[in-house]
């Protein structure tokens, strides 16, 4: 990797490990914001790795920005 390549590993595990956090308080929907202020990460960062794909536990149905849906599980029927 070049020096100037970033390490999405590195925030994606980060994001991962907050999101589960999250989920173990029992939270269904979470918040980019939320992510943020316990990351500090920049928010074009997280919005990026959230877009590039996270893990996302069971208990979690929606990722929101600003109000709008970013992910949400679908509905198995």
């Amino acid at each position: 990797m070049s020096k100037y390549e970033m390490d999405f590993e590195k925030y994606k595990k980060a994001i991962e490990k907050v999101i589960q956090r999250f989920s173990d308080r029992g939270w269904e929907e979470i918040r980019v914001e939320e992510i943020w202020f316990e990351t500090s990460l920049p928010m074009d960062l997280i919005l990026q790795v959230i877009n590039m794909g996270v893990t996302i536990p069971s208990d979690v149905k929606s990722i929101t920005h600003g109000g709008k849906i970013l992910w949400k599980r679908e509905e198995q029927q």
